[in-house]
């Protein structure tokens, strides 16, 4: 009697990449990509000015990345980070977590969200102006770190210690500029990251507020 073939568990090995690891289609949820959506079973939303940053991730030559996965994390309308040391914070946002993620197209992104507040000094820390910390990942790099500011908070951005770190020339490229201001609608935030060679953007090595 002939013995049944073995079976085996092993999978087809994956093309070669220069990113990993690879994720299942339930990481990119859309509604990480608009932090303004209602609560399931719920008439309430995050508190605050609801704006959309539109952005294009660029390479060397000028054309948009796709395929990259940028994630999004900033503080609520009251200028609080939602962290393990601001548990219980009395001005916690209670249906705005302020983390969101998204995958790159050939067209321009839309991240909706609300506007950050800006965040208060404390413990030790200077003040900051309203942002939104960004970080990709795409093939050819490991991370990429940086911060988004908006054109329309000139005294903040003037008194933000990140911003007053780079040479003049450089702190352009890291503010959105407001391009749209709809009256029935959010106002709309437009910047371009440039992920290497002429005009790059600053890019840091962590951040962490």
């Amino acid at each position: 009697m002939n013995a049944a073939p073995a079976t085996t568990n092993r999978l087809a090995p994956l093309a070669e990449d220069t990113v990993g690891p690879y994720y299942p289609y339930s990481f990119i949820d859309g509604d990480r990509s608009d932090l303004t959506r209602l609560h399931y079973g719920l008439s309430v939303g995050p508190q605050g000015q609801q704006i959309v940053l539109r952005g294009r991730l660029l390479d060397s030559d000028g054309a948009i990345v796709d395929d990259a996965l940028v994630e999004f994390w900033q503080a609520n309308a009251a200028g609080i980070l939602r962290t393990p040391d601001n548990d219980g914070h009395p001005l916690l946002d209670p249906f705005f977590d302020g983390f969101g993620r998204l995958i790159t197209t050939t067209e321009p992104f839309a991240f909706r969200t609300i506007k950050p507040g800006a965040l208060p000094a404390e413990g030790g820390m200077a003040a900051r102006a309203p942002h939104i910390t960004m970080t990709m990942f795409s093939d050819g790099i490991t991370r990429l770190v940086t911060q988004v500011f908006f054109d329309d908070e000139p005294e903040a951005n003037a008194q933000d210690p990140l911003l007053a770190s780079l040479p003049v020339e450089l702190r352009e490229r890291l503010v959105a500029r407001r391009v749209e201001a709809p009256a029935d609608g959010p106002a709309v935030y437009e910047i371009a990251i440039v992920m290497r060679g002429p005009g790059e953007t600053p890019f840091f090595d962590d951040l962490s507020s």
